[in-house]
């Protein structure tokens, strides 16, 4: 096990990506199965971000092969600890010893394998239902998500150019782009323009993209398209594909 850890650490393919967010619970977690699953796969459509769980891909390769190379790809991981799940404190301990940034969810009420310890690598979160998991897991993607975070940040950087147009509305702009892209592998700049709705603005969105390394063009002229660069990943990204 341990020469499986050091070889995929190695792979070029294992570095992190800034919208792979790895997801652990329970298989049997303490809300239903469905309504917690739902919640993760509406936060992706919602967030062009690859909230990826263990059982979204099916590998004749080892499961701990697969779970490790997630986590070596994660910008953050985020634990399900309601009632000791083993697997769950597992995967918990390999991310936290290469200094992922760790966040961990429990259910109201139910037993928390942590007791009262103050850890200071993983901030914990509380939900009593599908609704509140679903806002608590997107207050904290906002927040800890470095591609989301990210975002944020440009679009005050782009606040120098006159337009009459809000840091908030460039930030929705951006995000809007990226959940294209996200989800169709790639954007021409006319569909770029049809969703900021002004050509001069969607330029600008495309090109302080790419000067973040978030986005690349491949082709020229017409058959010009913009692709994510290698540190994004889209939303049927799997780990065991490469």
């Amino acid at each position: 096990m341990a020469r499986l850890f050091e070889d995929e650490k190695q792979h070029q393919d294992n570095k992190p990506r800034a919208n792979f967010i790895f997801m652990a619970y329970p298989f049997a977690p303490p809300i239903s199965q469905d309504d917690y699953n739902a919640v993760v796969r509406d936060l992706q459509t919602e967030y062009p971000l690859r909230l990826w769980y263990f059982l979204d891909e099916v590998t004749t390769q080892e499961l701990m092969r697969k779970i490790w190379r997630a986590i070596l790809r994660a910008d953050l991981c985020i634990f399900d600890i309601s009632n000791g799940n083993a697997n769950v404190a597992f995967e918990l301990g390999l991310a936290t010893a290469i200094g992922k940034p760790c966040i961990t969810l429990l259910k109201t009420g139910e037993k928390n394998p942590l007791g009262n310890a103050d850890l200071g690598y993983s901030e914990r979160a509380e939900y009593a239902s599908r609704e509140s998991l679903r806002a608590k897991l997107s207050q904290l993607l906002s927040a800890k998500s470095s591609a989301l975070r990210l975002f944020y940040d440009i679009s005050y950087n782009m606040r120098h150019d006159a337009f009459n147009i809000t840091r908030e509305q460039d930030e929705q702009n951006l995000r809007a782009i990226i959940k294209y892209v996200f989800m169709n592998k790639n954007i021409s700049k006319p569909r770029a323009v049809e969703i900021v709705r002004d050509e001069k603005r969607a330029t600008a969105a495309l090109n302080a993209l790419r000067d973040a390394d978030v986005l690349r063009v491949e082709g020229v002229r017409k058959a010009a398209r913009w692709v994510f660069n290698d540190n994004w990943t889209h939303h049927d990204h799997e780990v065991t594909s490469s």
